[in-house]
């Protein structure tokens, strides 16, 4: 990746600090696809933003697709890459660790071909033990940047750049595209 660890969460932090709760989520969103994959994006691929797959009844924060991908109902499985889910202060509910389960064992299911990832800046504890326990203990797609302990810090209560390490590895799939 173009960005460090220490970079891209020196940027967040600051752009956190400046936001409101509803606007963090959508300038996560953004900040990540902006800083992390567009750099990384093999030539003639390109991102769709809040897109379904064909198929699949979920709408990912984003896709990779092909470049001649055409947006009807979502993308054909056929040309999507990878799919994300991005989030700036990671899962609310039990119910939402389970659709996204849901969603990505689809889709998995499905189009094995397509690389999954979920990717939050901060997680309470509570909720990525609840994560870890409905995923199955160490899900490949996971990734927590950050913990916020109990509650939403920000800055975060500590940092886990082996996360963006293991990110940064499995973007990697990108290189070979």
């Amino acid at each position: 990746m173009t960005v460090t660890f220490q970079e891209f969460y020196d940027g967040w932090n600051e752009i956190a600090l400046s936001s409101t709760a509803e606007e963090k989520g959508p300038k996560f969103e953004r900040y990540f696809l902006e800083n992390v994959i567009i750099p990384i994006i093999p030539k003639g691929y390109r991102t769709v933003r809040h897109c379904k797959i064909r198929g699949i009844d979920y709408n990912f924060d984003f896709l990779i697709v092909k470049p001649k991908a055409i947006e009807y109902r979502g993308i054909g499985p056929e040309d999507v890459l990878i799919a994300f889910e991005v989030k700036s202060h990671g899962f609310f509910s039990q119910a939402n660790i389970e659709t996204v389960k849901y969603a990505f064992e689809t889709t998995q299911k499905a189009y094995p071909h397509i690389k999954l990832f979920y990717v939050t800046f901060r997680e309470t504890n509570y909720y990525d033990n609840k994560a870890r326990i409905i995923f199955g203990k160490d899900p490949k797609w996971y990734y927590r940047l950050s913990d916020s302990g109990d509650g939403i810090q920000i800055p975060p209560k500590s940092y886990f750049p082996n996360e963006w390490v293991r990110l940064e590895k499995d973007l990697g799939v990108l290189k070979s595209e």
